[in-house]
């Protein structure tokens, strides 16, 4: 069983600084105590001041540290402002770590993660965090089978060198040929999303130069699908190299897998892709490529993308 943790009295305080200017060691100390040698040694390192140890000054630090971390954890509720954006972008979708960087990057406000926590904890707010709402246990693992050798697999990948490094999958329904088509670029994170009949060789190769005309695409990542039968071909059309996940490992392709579980839970697997219109889909992609991303500093991927762009255009 674990020991919980507690907090240095002021009695106890008043004996380190005894003992310590009887010029015991700081193992000693502990052991009078009955702590561990790293607390006291941590309240040296933390609570002296100008390298003196003092009891009523270290008392003095601990009580304002432990204040601040208090009022600072209820700093959202006591600002009407920030309860309003912080409600807001849990509306749609953000987690309280994206609404914290967003407001620190773009308006300056300190506002922690675990503050927005505490807030949302205090205002039964749990709907709207994403993988309280979509915690799920994983299925049953399958083992590798031999695929054909002339594959280039992964770990053959170039390295990331700007955008153009593509992750891509599937989305699809059991109640019709239909699927979406998801494209993620591994630099900026930017997400395209595909609503097509079907995936035949034809049907990508065409979706695939339509969407990415205007990009220079280095590198394909993806999974075994059958789909990518005439992977040769579909490399000659879009001139490059396709990369393929060892069977049954489609966390290989990280990026998208996790896209796809956003965009699951606007569709749903028993919801007909046929049936959802390309304004719901460019609504999804919207958000995606809106939404502020830690991995890119809390920038957009919209941002990082236009950035890229303008910089191709300068050299």
């Amino acid at each position: 069983m674990s020991k919980s943790f507690k907090q240095l009295s002021y009695e106890e305080r008043i004996q380190i600084e005894s003992f310590k200017l009887q010029g015991f060691s700081l193992r000693k100390i502990a052991k009078i105590l009955g702590r561990s040698p790293n607390t006291i040694a941590l309240e040296f390192k933390k609570r002296k001041c100008k390298g003196v140890y003092l009891s009523v000054k270290a008392q003095r630090k601990a009580y304002w540290k432990r204040y601040l971390s208090k009022r600072d954890c209820m700093k959202i509720a006591l600002d009407s402002y920030l309860t309003g954006v912080v409600f807001e972008k849990l509306k749609i979708g953000w987690s309280p770590e994206r609404i914290s960087g967003y407001l620190k990057v773009n308006q300056g406000l300190g506002i922690s993660t675990k503050a927005i926590y505490k807030f949302v904890y205090s205002r039964c707010l749990e709907r709207y965090l994403f993988w309280h709402k979509n915690h799920k246990r994983s299925g049953r693992k399958r083992y590798s089978k031999s695929i054909r050798s002339d594959r280039h697999f992964i770990e053959e990948r170039p390295v990331l060198n700007g955008s153009g490094h593509l992750e891509v999958d599937f989305i699809v329904s059991s109640l019709s040929s239909w699927c979406l088509l998801v494209i993620v670029d591994r630099y900026t994170r930017y997400t395209w999303i595909k609503r097509i009949k079907n995936r035949k060789h034809a049907t990508l190769t065409r979706v695939f130069k339509e969407t990415l005309k205007d990009m220079v695409i280095k590198s394909i990542t993806t999974d075994n699908d059958i789909a990518f039968l005439k992977w040769k071909q579909l490399e000659k059309s879009l001139k490059t190299k396709i990369y393929f996940c060892h069977p049954y490992h489609s966390w290989e392709k990280g990026l998208v897998e996790n896209t796809n579980r956003w965009i699951r839970t606007w569709i749903p697997k028993r919801k007909d892709i046929r049936k959802v219109s390309d304004e719901e889909v460019r609504e999804i992609e919207k958000f995606l490529n809106t939404v502020p991303r830690k991995v890119i500093g809390f920038r957009t991927a919209s941002e990082l993308l236009l950035r890229e762009v303008k910089r191709h255009e300068v050299s």
